[in-house]
């Protein structure tokens, strides 16, 4: 049998899934295909080479991870925060472990949003660095706040856009079953990008109109993909594991808060380790 994993991103948030992950390092339990979008790329790469704890690490600003309790979102500069996360983080205090990454036999997908159709595509590395960071760089960038990040000539943004939880890519990929980590409580509100057309107009509807479309009609993908969720989980194909309240915020610069959301996920994966286990049968 094999079993994919498909992670949200979420920005900060992401920190949920740190915690997640980090339980389920513990019980060293295996995947045998992960499919991450934005933030959630980052949390499989450092499960993949078991670096347990580096993703809570690197996913906090950089003030925060001096031992500063608070950092401002405006002042320390989300650009600059974006910059440390995706390349300086990946040689500095914690580095990444490039090495054990592109000898494991795991597979690791990445998905991106293509400013030139639209529609999501699913990149991977094993061998160069810099391409590895760039392609996870251009899953995060959000629209609005981060530019489009070249990768292989093209341009590219947030897979969260097209692809916010990866899970098909998973079944298209031949997993029999798929685990989902999702940084969304049942009933919370997404992100609607039609409530800031006026920004997004001018930025890409006449030179990326398909993106544009993309963007406008999210919301109600985001909608839709939750409804076959629930659908596979009911048939026993899928095993969704979600926070149970709110999360800190998406640019979060409050050390507490990013704990409490850190320890929400790591309790509760705790709480139904068994059922995972049972669902993956082992």
């Amino acid at each position: 049998m094999k079993v994919g994993i498909a992670l949200e991103g979420g920005s900060r948030q992401t920190i949920f899934t740190a915690g997640v992950l980090d339980a389920i390092m513990d019980e060293g339990i295996n995947f045998d295909y992960f499919a991450g979008v934005s933030a959630g790329g980052h949390a499989a790469i450092n499960f993949i080479t078991r670096q347990r704890g580096r993703f809570r690490y690197i996913i906090m600003p950089t003030k925060l991870q001096h031992g500063a309790k608070h950092a401002n979102v405006f002042l320390d500069g989300i650009q600059k925060e974006c910059h440390a996360l995706h390349f300086e983080s990946a040689y500095g205090d914690m580095p990444f472990d490039f090495e054990t990454f592109f000898n494991s036999r795991v597979e690791c997908e990445f998905g991106l949003t293509s400013l030139e159709t639209g529609r999501t595509e699913f990149k991977s590395e094993k061998h160069d660095a810099k391409r590895l960071l760039e392609i996870i760089n251009a899953s995060c960038a959000l629209p609005m706040v981060f530019p489009a990040v070249k990768v292989d000539d093209h341009l590219y943004a947030d897979g969260c856009v097209t692809a916010p939880i990866p899970y098909k890519r998973a079944f298209e990929k031949g997993c029999d079953k798929v685990f989902v980590v999702s940084t969304h409580f049942p009933g919370e509100m997404v992100t609607d990008f039609r409530k800031y057309r006026m920004i997004l107009n001018p930025m890409f509807k006449r030179k990326y109109p398909d993106y544009f479309r993309a963007l406008m009609v999210r919301f109600k993908r985001y909608e839709k993909m939750f409804r076959e969720m629930e659908r596979l989980e009911a048939e026993g194909r899928m095993l969704i594991f979600r926070p149970e309240r709110d999360l800190c915020g998406l640019f979060e610069t409050d050390r507490d808060k990013l704990d409490d959301s850190y320890n929400m996920g790591f309790e509760y994966a705790n709480r139904r380790m068994d059922e995972l286990k049972a669902f993956l049968e082992i």
